[in-house]
């Protein structure tokens, strides 16, 4: 059997995940190939009987993923199962991406997520998520990729219980899908426009934002020079920061400057989540590292991390490895 697992990771957690499942998967015999998001192709389905899409969850998924699965041609039939990362809001996702995937005529036979900490320039570090994913997330992980593997070609011969039920539309999905709602109501990036100044920045011996914008958003090498879904800035919905977090040389920049921005969350606990949290805790879907009163109210992402670039550029995983 063959399986190719296409993911897409920012901070490196989706990335982990993606590690272990591959290798529970590996460990059955199977081959299996990685593929980072954007080297991924839909003619690469065509070679493979299983195929593995995650991404993190960014209030529901992050846009380039949903792009993929929503401009996917057909897959007659063919077998996929999804998984993610997330932070405080993990119940949207599955109930949004799987039914989008199965109307590409696919079979999703499995789906599981994971928690995951948070980089953003604005919320709190440590955050309530941080420890994870550990390796008792990993050692999930790794069962998944085994169970996903053995049970493909038990479902391609005909035992489709072994399926996992579509997941349950309940008061969770219900209540993470309003606090979704009140992002994509506002058309403009609620982390203000993000601009680049050619005077700091050190194109071309530096490409990193050219090389990971989550859209492909900036190319650097028109005349004149692309930076942002505007051409000369970033004020995109999906409350993206990554081209601002990862430059070295603080050459991309809010207006609002996000110092000013983190001023006014200071000190200020999210409730909700906190509560979404301990409701999941009870039911045993989430183990704290950190007891709520520890999480960094006073100390936004960027202030705790005040050096450049605020986060490193993920390595891509490769079938070597796993």
């Amino acid at each position: 059997m063959r399986v190719l697992l296409i993911y897409y990771s920012q901070s490196g957690n989706t990335q982990e995940i993606a590690k272990h499942i591959a290798r529970g998967i590996k460990s059955t015999g199977a081959y299996i190939h990685v593929c980072p998001l954007k080297e991924a192709t839909y003619e690469m389905l065509e070679d493979y009987d299983l195929i593995g899409i995650g991404s993190p969850v960014w209030k529901v998924d992050t846009p380039n993923m949903h792009k993929f699965i929503d401009d996917m041609p057909d897959q007659h039939g063919r077998q996929f199962f999804v998984f993610n990362t997330h932070g405080t809001l993990p119940h949207l996702y599955f109930p949004v991406v799987l039914p989008v995937i199965k109307s590409k005529s696919a079979v999703v036979i499995g789906y599981k997520g994971w928690y995951g900490d948070v980089a953003m320039p604005g919320m709190p570090k440590p955050y309530y998520t941080v420890g994870h994913p550990d390796e008792q997330d990993f050692a999930e992980a790794e069962s998944f990729g085994r169970e996903m593997a053995e049970n493909s070609p038990k479902i391609a011969a005909g035992q489709t219980d072994l399926c996992y039920t579509d997941p349950e539309i309940n008061d969770k999905v219900t209540e993470q899908a309003l606090l979704a709602s009140t992002m994509f109501a506002n058309p403009d990036n609620p982390q203000g426009n993000f601009i680049r100044d050619p005077e700091k920045c050190h194109y071309p011996s530096c490409h990193l934002c050219m090389d990971n914008c989550t859209m492909g958003y900036i190319d650097l090498s028109q005349t004149p020079q692309v930076f942002g879904n505007r051409g000369n800035m970033c004020d995109d919905c999906h409350e993206c920061s990554y081209c601002y977090m990862i430059c070295p040389f603080g050459a991309i920049r809010t207006d609002p400057p996000m110092e000013e921005q983190v001023q006014r969350d200071l000190g200020v606990r999210h409730l909700n989540f906190e509560k979404m949290l301990d409701r999941d805790e009870k039911e045993g879907l989430f183990r704290r590292h950190i007891a709520a009163e520890d999480v960094g109210y006073d100390h936004p992402y960027i202030f705790w991390h005040p050096q450049r670039p605020f986060l490193k550029v993920p390595k891509p995983l490769r079938d070597e490895d796993i």
